[in-house]
């Protein structure tokens, strides 16, 4: 069932009842990263009583090196009791200027408690501040140590996956791509929850309604702006910064794709999953009706929400567990 076109009902239902706070939310003007994280923080709040916390799973940070000498937190969160054998890194959403480890916190949980898969999160820096690439190579070297740390942690260095939603999921396709470029660590699996892949997508087009994105197309050009400020050349925009202008897509692991028809990723997101498939790779998509961009967070009691938890679940348990 849809409603004012082609949302989904309860996507709908969940909308109009934060209308109230979303009319008290002045939008943020082009390239304002401090309004933004200011909104992010009040939504990061929002949403992590939405998720609440499960009881069952323990959470600790670490410290690791990078190449520089300089340390990298990584946050590891695991089941009580679980015996699931891999591991899931997961780069956590924000258009790559908001969000943190901690606001993450209760949906690491909810993939950990769901699959019994320990999750490691790891805490990249944010642009403009660290602009490309030192999300993608934070990525990459706690992969990295998670294969040198297996056998202290326990889990198999052969079914190590890595996950990442929105920007996140742009962040692991770019790791993945320079993973496979380097021949680095063996990696299991990719999960790609509607990601942002595409730098050219800041022109607004009416399929995608403005009243029913928490992601707009001003967001998307203020995040690229700042992720990319460091290039020389955006008319040469490397691929493991912006993975829709990769031509080849062979050798990737296994993939797990989906996106919302109303989502504004919805046709960089299609035509990702296409070329992998084209060039080899094992695919696994989905493509929710009727749904926006983070529907499965702000409208998370849906059923459409619920399905497309369902979907990532088995997938991981399939390849990592």
């Amino acid at each position: 069932m849809t409603l004012f076109g082609n949302i989904d009902a309860g996507v709908l239902r969940s909308r109009l009842r934060q209308l109230p706070s979303a009319i008290r939310h002045k939008p943020c003007e082009l390239g304002d990263i401090e309004c933004r994280r200011e909104f992010s923080d009040e939504l990061n709040a929002g949403l992590a009583a939405r998720f609440g916390t499960a009881s069952d799973v323990t959470l600790k940070d670490h410290f690791i090196a990078r190449p520089d000498g300089s340390e990298l937190r990584v946050r590891i969160y695991r089941k009580i009791g679980s015996t699931a054998r891999g591991a899931l890194l997961y780069v956590h959403g924000g258009g790559m200027i908001v969000s943190c480890i901690e606001d993450y916190d209760a949906r690491c949980m909810h993939y950990c408690t769901n699959t019994g898969i320990p999750v490691v999160s790891v805490d990249y820096p944010l642009a403009p501040e660290s602009p490309y690439p030192a999300q993608i190579d934070d990525a990459l070297t706690a992969l990295s140590w998670m294969h040198a740390s297996s056998t202290e942690f326990g889990w198999d260095r052969d079914r190590i996956g890595i996950c990442g939603d929105s920007a996140g999921g742009g962040l692991t396709a770019g790791a993945v791509l320079k993973n496979r470029d380097t021949a680095g660590p063996a990696l299991a699996c990719q999960m790609l929850v509607y990601p942002m892949l595409d730098d050219r997508n800041t022109i607004p087009d009416p399929r995608f309604p403005k009243q029913f994105q928490i992601w707009t197309y001003v967001d998307n050009e203020t995040a690229w702006d700042a992720y990319l400020s460091g290039l020389d050349d955006r008319q040469d925009v490397p691929i493991y910064a912006a993975p829709a202008r990769a031509t080849d897509l062979s050798g990737l692991p296994p993939a797990y794709i989906d996106t919302g028809t109303l989502d504004i990723f919805y046709d960089e997101d299609l035509a990702y999953a296409k070329q992998m498939m084209a060039d080899g790779v094992t695919v696994e998509g989905h493509l929710w009706n009727g749904a926006p961009h983070g529907f499965d967070y702000f409208a998370f009691s849906s059923a459409i929400a619920g399905k497309a938890w369902d979907c990532r679940f088995a997938f991981l348990v399939e390849h990592l567990h």
